[in-house]
């Protein structure tokens, strides 16, 4: 990823660490570390009156942006957070990052305060157009970079494209090894844009299609190689379910290759996954090798992994 793409990226993130701040510092998390010493997630929603689910994911996040030190299952304030972020303190900050809590909406109002009051109110099938082409983007940006440096695919011939959106991987693979044909597996109206992308790069010949959901319907069988593309979103992302059907699948000898946010084992770290978590969910790395050897894979390895944009691939074998 070049300089440019990674200061977008760093400014398409910042907004969330930011609302992670204001809410930390709002709950009043910092002046409680001061008052009581280190405290578990638990503890400290009940002194908070937050909800622990939540502020768990919150403080992994605090972590991450070197807020919080983390022991074990309980967190202190860093030299930094003890600092500027504890009641009373000389250097107190939260009055200033409260207002800056406060004005807030005056950001997200800003498209209707300059006249495009429509950029706020976009319809259900042009959010999922942004969604699955912004998918696109940055595989075209780095992503698929890192995944090409990643992965051999020189001995696999037929690979699967599980949850493979716009099928961006599967063209640059096809691209890179001659010998390769793919299969995307989504939902239908992803599949529709899917189309379009294959046979822009002129690859239709190559890369078929297969339509269905991975709660009810099978990904096919026969591959040498299968694709898990930012789809096992932590506990809530029937992870399970999907890893056993990929499983099934392969053949003998099959290649697993997943690429997620990945937190560290201690979830401190990196600060991408760390918000992606709280927004959507997250494995570390030892919870999501445990999911993908309780599937029946072996060999799981770290393959490649950028921290700025939070992107880990990891692959796995079928016995």
């Amino acid at each position: 990823m070049d300089n440019g793409m990674r200061q977008l990226n760093e400014w398409m993130w910042g907004y969330r660490a930011a609302r992670a701040l204001h809410v930390l510092s709002g709950l009043g998390v910092f002046t409680r570390l001061a008052e009581r010493g280190a405290m578990t997630a638990d503890d400290l929603a009940a002194a908070c009156g937050a909800d622990a689910a939540v502020l768990d994911k919150l403080l992994i996040a605090g972590a991450a942006m070197g807020l919080l030190d983390k022991d074990g299952d309980r967190y202190r304030n860093s030299a930094l957070s003890d600092a500027y972020l504890v009641e009373g303190r000389p250097r107190y900050q939260g009055h200033i990052i409260a207002h800056s809590a406060m004005v807030w909406d005056v950001w997200g109002d800003l498209p209707k305060t300059a006249g495009r009051p429509d950029l706020l109110n976009v319809d259900e099938a042009t959010k999922h157009r942004n969604f699955i082409l912004g998918m696109h983007d940055i595989t075209m940006s780095g992503r698929g970079e890192l995944f090409l440096a990643a992965l051999d695919l020189t001995e696999r011939q037929s690979l699967v494209d599980i949850g493979g959106g716009p099928g961006t991987y599967s063209i640059l693979s096809c691209q890179r090894y001659p010998q390769l044909r793919a299969t995307v597996f989504d939902v239908p109206k992803t599949i529709a844009i899917t189309r379009k992308m294959i046979a822009q790069h002129g690859l239709s010949e190559r890369i078929g299609v297969r339509e269905g959901s991975w709660e009810t319907d099978d990904f096919g069988r026969g591959y040498d190689a299968a694709l898990l593309s930012n789809v096992l979103h932590g506990p809530l992302s029937k992870a399970p379910t999907i890893l056993h059907k990929a499983y099934a699948a392969l053949e003998p000898g099959g290649l697993l290759a997943v690429q997620e946010f990945v937190l560290n084992d201690q979830k401190t770290a990196p600060l991408v996954p760390a918000l992606f978590n709280v927004m959507v969910g997250a494995y570390s790395r030892a919870e999501l090798t445990a999911e993908i050897e309780k599937a029946g894979f072996g060999d799981v390895r770290t393959v490649g992994q950028d921290d700025a944009i939070g992107c880990m691939w990891l692959t796995a074998t079928k016995p």
